[in-house]
């Protein structure tokens, strides 16, 4: 599976069988690679770091997924992150993702264009899908491609409750 087709699923609600509300113990089953940093969190939360994702929990001592993230602008300045997730995973991650693709396969598959919502953050533009509550956000700037993702590429892909 491509990356671009991977955040396509993200952002119909999809990853790999994993939603919030899915136990820590589930993200460490699904998520084939060990997390690299843990943070317990003010108000009894708890963040992993698997390198390309980030995954929030709450509720501890039993620990229940409420958001993550795909931290795509990592990939340039440490290729290493997507080699790991592409023989974890089965996903394969260019250096860069643009969003203009990820809208190519939205179009080509029946069911997964859904009505998103977008929103000007400063540099940023937030597409967002209101009823799986997936982020996309992509570079508006002009800058263009060195060690971050240039203008019109992915760099992050959030979900939450």
């Amino acid at each position: 599976m491509t990356g671009s087709e991977f955040i396509a699923q993200l952002l119909t609600g999809g990853f790999h069988g994993l939603r919030p509300g899915a136990s820590r113990d589930e993200a460490d089953r699904v998520i084939g690679v060990g997390f690299i940093a843990e943070e317990d969190g003010a108000g009894g939360s708890l963040r992993r770091d698997y390198g390309l994702v980030e995954l929030c929990f709450s509720g501890g001592p039993g620990w229940f997924l409420t958001s993550g993230s795909l931290e795509l602008h990592r990939i340039p300045g440490d290729p290493d992150v997507a080699g790991e997730w592409r023989e974890a995973m089965g996903v394969d991650f260019a250096p860069y993702t643009e969003w203009d693709e990820v809208l190519r396969v939205l179009a080509a598959a029946p069911g997964l264009g859904a009505a998103m919502d977008r929103t000007d953050q400063g540099g940023f533009l937030e597409y967002r899908n209101p009823l799986t509550k997936v982020s996309v956000m992509v570079v508006e700037g002009e800058d263009e491609r060195d060690d971050w993702p240039g203008h019109g590429d992915v760099w992050s892909v959030n979900w939450s409750r």
